[in-house]
């Protein structure tokens, strides 16, 4: 199974409500780790933590 960078998961779980976080949210940490997108799209997907509010398509 892969890991989550620690940075990212505290970041996720702090940011995220219920299993959830906006797709905003997730950009926002994306910027401040300055990490692509898609690796906080998949570390989302291995916490089991749904990206919602998302019109881009870059968590899908």
């Amino acid at each position: 199974m892969e890991e989550v960078a620690q940075e990212v998961r505290d970041e996720l779980l702090k940011a995220a409500t219920d299993g959830f976080i906006d797709c905003g949210k997730a950009i926002v940490i994306a910027r401040k780790l300055n990490i692509d997108p898609r690796v906080v799209g998949k570390a989302c997907d291995l916490l089991h933590i749904r990206v919602r509010s998302c019109s881009l398509g870059l968590f899908d």
